[in-house]
């Protein structure tokens, strides 16, 4: 049975109201930006180790055609299962020299892994 240990909700105002929700379970995972069942702990971790290299430990990318997970209306709009895909299955971005390569080049990825990775995004870099 997974319990909830706090809810947090961010207000921004200026004319405009925007909230976004975000409850962490005793398990670690997290819902962030639609997307549940990551934790984003584990997922920083994982990232540092497999993706920061082409992606840059900022999450704007270092080498070219590599996606800006800042840039609002990128890739981190995306949906959560094309997003989920290109984490496990590998993409090529247009205009890109290269393609990510699936599991970002580490095999040893379990889904669990990549369910981290995603959650990681999210908290780290928002909703896109």
């Amino acid at each position: 049975m997974r319990t909830l240990r706090m809810i947090r909700v961010l207000t921004l105002t200026g004319g405009l109201l925007v909230t976004s929700a975000s409850a962490s379970w005793a398990d670690g995972s997290t819902t962030t930006c639609g997307f549940s069942g990551g934790n984003p702990d584990h997922g920083s971790e994982l990232f540092s180790q497999t993706c920061s290299a082409c992606h840059g430990a900022d999450g704007r990318g270092a080498i070219p055609g590599t996606p800006d997970f800042t840039k609002k209306g990128g890739v981190l709009s995306e949906s959560h299962t094309t997003l989920t895909d290109h984490i496990k299955n590998g993409f090529s971005s247009p205009g890109s020299p290269m393609a990510m390569p699936a599991q970002g080049g580490n095999p040893d990825l379990t889904d669990r892994d990549i369910n981290d990775i995603h959650a990681y995004l999210h908290k780290r870099f928002g909703c896109g």
